[in-house]
Formats: structure tokens, sequence, C-alpha cells
């Protein structure tokens, strides 16, 4: 029998490669499964190659930056709008032709930051429901940001098509989702978010030559203030940040650490990226022990191989967090949305957070430099293969479903 085809569904081209890395796991975890299944990435902002993502996001930077402030909201509406109507759903369509089933999982999907979300969300699911394909939804992060027309979309979306499992990647998620839905929360699977095992589904190529003996290599993760605000920590000043990693970087080069300071590829970071490493002089202390690679990362091997290459890792992206426990890395996790810490938690590691607010960069050196010697309470192995059963039962459910039928799209759904 040919291999069933399954389309999945969420942002895998995102210029935020912490969203590439979830989606390359999950298609390994589904395609490396005894269940015989091909599967397919359908990007929810309708991206075919990461430098396309890319792109997008700055000339949208560009346009924001155009309008005055009051006019950002509503010209973002419009824009998302008319986005969804005329490309993205023809899109999904043609996508989604062929498949047998759709799996939307993998990354904070249903998150709702000017009906982003919402918006392309409805449209797959109600392109799903046309062709009255099952769908599983998988591993997904849930916010407590919806708005009522967000909520209205996701409740909508989710009730029109053809449901076989939710599940979510964290507990935090699972209470959010049940109150929504008015579901008992035994009801929601909770499950790894599959990035855990990326040193399974990413093998790194080594991107330089470890460091000497005793040396250590950390990486400094940059994440900048304005996608910080957008995503909700409002407070986050760009001088206060500013003031952060420079200190934190100085610290570093002070305790004889080699540094490279890196980004998960939003372009924001990047430009917030070199504003950091600029303000050290040429041939001081600091920059004769810092390497910033931003440019080098442009693939999600791209990001695994810088992580996997260091001794220790301190960021605020999920994902860079993530990557840092599949290759089993010391890591700090700066806090700044819920969900670092829900994964934490996940994982046992709560102690791992930290607020910038309130931790001195010298206090996370000493984190970085001087871990713990006992063991952590769950292994990174332990996560990585854990998760990767959960991807695999997900595989079974997917290859028993009934058997695959012309699913010729209705017209009554809208």
């Amino acid at each position: 029998m040919a291999p069933l085809k399954v389309g999945i569904v969420n942002v895998a081209y995102s210029p935020n490669l912490g969203d590439g890395l979830i989606a390359e796991c999950l298609r390994h975890g589904l395609a490396s499964s005894p269940a015989q299944l091909e599967p397919h990435f359908i990007d929810l902002a309708g991206r075919e190659s990461f430098s396309q993502g890319l792109q997008a996001k700055k000339r949208l930077n560009l346009l924001r930056a155009l309008l005055p402030g009051f006019a950002r909201g509503a010209a973002s509406r419009v824009y998302l709008e008319l986005l969804v109507r005329f490309r993205l759903r023809p899109f999904y369509r043609r996508k989604m032709a062929g498949l047998d089933a759709i799996v939307l999982g993998g990354g904070n999907l249903l998150a709702d930051q000017d009906l982003n979300f919402p918006k392309k969300v409805h449209g797959a699911l109600m392109e799903a429901a046309r062709r009255r394909l099952p769908v599983y939804l998988y591993g997904v992060g849930v916010s407590d940001d919806w708005s009522p027309t967000g909520r209205r979309l996701f409740l909508e979306a989710l009730g029109a098509c053809d449901l076989r499992l939710l599940s979510v990647r964290d507990a935090r998620s699972a209470t959010l989702l049940a109150r929504a839905l008015g579901a008992a929360e035994q009801d929601i699977a909770t499950v790894l978010d599959p990035g855990v095992f990326a040193a399974l589904a990413v093998p790194p190529a080594p991107l330089e030559p470890p460091p000497s003996e005793g040396v250590a290599r950390i990486g400094v993760g940059v994440m900048s203030p304005a996608e910080l605000r957008y995503h909700g920590l409002a407070s986050m000043d760009d001088q206060v940040l500013l003031g952060f990693y420079r200190t934190l970087l100085a610290n570093l080069a002070a305790r004889g650490a080699q540094i490279r300071v890196f980004t998960n590829g939003s372009p924001e970071d990047r430009a917030f990226a070199q504003r950091v490493t600029r303000g050290f002089s040429e041939g001081g202390p600091v920059c004769s022990r810092l390497i910033d690679v931003t440019e080098r990362i442009q693939t999600p091997a791209d990001l695994c191989r810088v992580i996997a290459g260091c001794t220790g890792i301190v960021a605020f992206r999920l994902h860079a967090v993530i990557a840092a426990l599949a290759y089993d890395k010391p890591f700090v996790a700066l806090a700044w949305d819920k969900k670092v810490a829900a994964f934490l938690s996940e994982v046992q590691r709560p102690h791992a957070l930290a607020d910038v607010a309130r931790t001195s960069p010298s206090s996370i050196v000493d984190r970085l430099l001087s871990p713990p010697s006992s063991p952590a309470p769950l292994p990174s192995q332990v996560c990585a293969q854990r998760a990767l059963r959960s991807v695999h039962r997900l595989a079974e459910l997917i290859a028993v479903a009934p058997a695959r039928e012309a699913h010729e799209p209705q017209e009554a759904t809208t």
C-alpha cells in the first residue's frame, strides 16, 4: 500500500527558526514511525522556503514602520483579512489536494496577536473540513490572549473539522484549551514538544572545532526588545536590555569564556544583536573572545550546529532553550512568556529560569560556568525518547484511520 500522505500545518518556514526546528522534528517523527506516512509541510503563512519567510517579515516590518501607531492595528487586520481570503485559502487548498490527514502541530499556534493565528488556523482548518480530512491537533501551545474574535475563529474552526485528537505541549496549555472548549482536562493529552528530540532529527555537523579542554564556549541568544514587547513583556526597555546583554558578555569574557552571539533568525533579533556587539571596542577583552554567528544561521540545522557546539546557552527564545536540552547542554532560560516556564516545568527544570529584572548577569554566568554536578531530574535522552514515542503513537492513530477516500471538497463550508 502506498504511504498515507499527511499535511503538517504549522509555521515551518517562519523567520524564527525555532518554529522550523519543531516542524523538522515532527516530520522526522512521523516519517520514522513503523506506520507508513509521507509527511508534507503546509506553512500557515504560505511560505515554501526560509528565505521567503525572512523577506516577508522584513517587508511587513517596513510597512508597519511607515504607519502611525494608531493605524497599525487596523492596517494589519485589513491586510490579514485580504491575505487569508485571496492568497492563503487557495494555497491551503492546493497543498491539501491528495492528502489523507492533517496534523496541526508544533509551536504556540493557539495564540492571538492581532488575529494572526486565529485567521490563518481558521482558514486552514476550514479547507481541511471542505475535504473531509481527519485533523489531529498535536503538541500545540495555547495562550490566554484570545480576543473575542480570535476565540470565535478558533472554536468555529475546531468545531467544523473532523477532529480526531486534542493534544498540547504542557499542562498550562491543557488547562487553557479545556477552559476554552468547555471540555475536561483529561480529554486533552499533554505531550512533550517535538523539539526535544532535535539531536535525533537534526544531527549537527560541527560549525567549528570544539573549544580547548577547560575552556567554556557560551552561546548567548539575543532577542530584541521590540519582539519581547510585542509578545507581552511590555516593560522591556531597549536600553535596559542592551545594558543587560553587554554586561553579560563582559562578565563571560572576564571569566575566560569564548562567546558566540546568535539569534533564532528573526530580523528584529538580528538587528538588535548587531547593536549589542557594536558596543565593544575592536581588539578589546570582549571583542577578542566574541564571535557573532547570527549571519551563519539560515536554517534550523544551522541553529542546531551553533547550539550543539557550545558548552552552555543563555537565551529568551524557547526553542534555543529546547535545542540546548536536546543536545544536552546546560542552559539558563530568560523569562518573558509563560510558555517558557510551562516547558521547564514539563522537563523538571524550573530552576533554569532567570528574570533579567531580578537576576544579575554575573549570577547567570556562575550558573553557566559552574552547573550543578547532580544529574537533572529528567535527563535529556529520556525527554527525547518520550517525545519521539508520542509522535510515533500519533502516526499509528493516523494509520488506523478509516480507509482513504477521494476527498472531494464540500461546497457548504466557508
